[in-house]
């Protein structure tokens, strides 16, 4: 759970930071893929090679496994959040 919780940090803080500006492609690509990390994260098989139909459902699954994720914890990613935009000086 420590290493989905730093992830999530992360992904926050990217969120945080797209909010107030265009990212750079390489910091873009970098959220991007975190994002894909965390979704799999959520998954209770190994991922599938990307492209194909099966990581397509699979991103997905891991999608609506990380939104109820949240919805369940929402005081924890209310504070994921706001460390995000301390983090940006806010």
């Amino acid at each position: 759970m420590t290493k989905i919780l730093a992830m999530m940090s992360l992904y926050y803080f990217c969120e945080a930071s797209a909010a107030e500006r265009m990212l750079p492609l390489d910091e873009a690509m970098a959220c991007a893929q975190l994002y894909d990390s965390i979704k799999i994260a959520f998954l209770d098989e190994p991922a599938a090679p990307t492209g194909t139909p099966e990581r397509i459902a699979q991103n997905r699954l891991g999608y609506r496994g990380f939104k109820a994720w949240e919805a369940a914890h929402p005081d924890l990613v209310a504070t994921l959040r706001a460390s995000a935009r301390r983090q940006l000086g806010h």
